[in-house]
């Protein structure tokens, strides 16, 4: 049975028994990467340690859980696929800084720096809108209006960081809508619909 975690990339594989070639954490890169594991929820955290830390292979995994495999397996995607997301985020909020701080925030209004501002930290325009209290067409509207604006500036460097995004929406703020219509995110908190 192949074990789960062969294509997490930038970790050395532990030692010792049939584990040898499973790149897992450890304790003190849990601990180093703590920001990006709190863009997880209970239940995709709980897989996370389970697999990565723990070194459980999927069959435990699902027995703990009380899951099946396809939606263990799918789980796992989704969580490798968020973790590389966040980071990537991570490796360009240098470049977002320079971007509002820069002469250039000038050819944008000031709502459009806001919806740019909300979608570069939760890739929600459903909590882009709740929070700006605006519909989604106006979010996506404005969005549209500034990728217009940076291709016109040739601001190529923010052009590509608000593509990537657009192609992972709602991958960092994940929402969830309740029963009573309410959106929860990942972390919890409420927003109003």
């Amino acid at each position: 049975m192949k074990s789960v975690g062969t294509q997490v990339r930038h970790f050395s594989a532990t030692q010792g028994g049939d584990r040898g070639s499973l790149p897992v954490f450890s304790v003190d890169q849990v601990k180093l990467f703590r920001s990006m594991l709190s863009f997880l929820n209970g239940k995709d955290l709980d897989i996370f340690l389970l697999i990565f830390v723990s070194q459980k292979r999927q069959k435990e995994v699902q027995r703990i859980l009380s899951r099946s495999q396809p939606s263990l397996c799918y789980d796992i995607k989704r969580i490798r696929r968020r973790l590389r997301f966040v980071y990537y985020l991570q490796s360009v909020f240098d470049v977002f800084v320079e971007f509002v701080s820069s002469e250039n925030i000038k050819h944008f209004d000031q709502s459009d720096v806001k919806v740019l501002t909300l979608l570069f930290y939760t890739t929600s325009f459903t909590m882009t809108s709740d929070v700006l209290n605006l519909s989604q067409v106006k979010v996506r509207y404005a969005y549209d209006r500034c990728l217009s604006k940076m291709e016109e500036l040739e601001l190529w460097d923010i052009y590509e960081i608000f593509m990537v995004i657009r192609s992972n929406l709602n991958i960092v703020r994940r929402v969830y809508r309740g029963p009573n219509h309410r959106a929860i995110n990942v972390r919890g908190a409420f927003v109003s619909s």
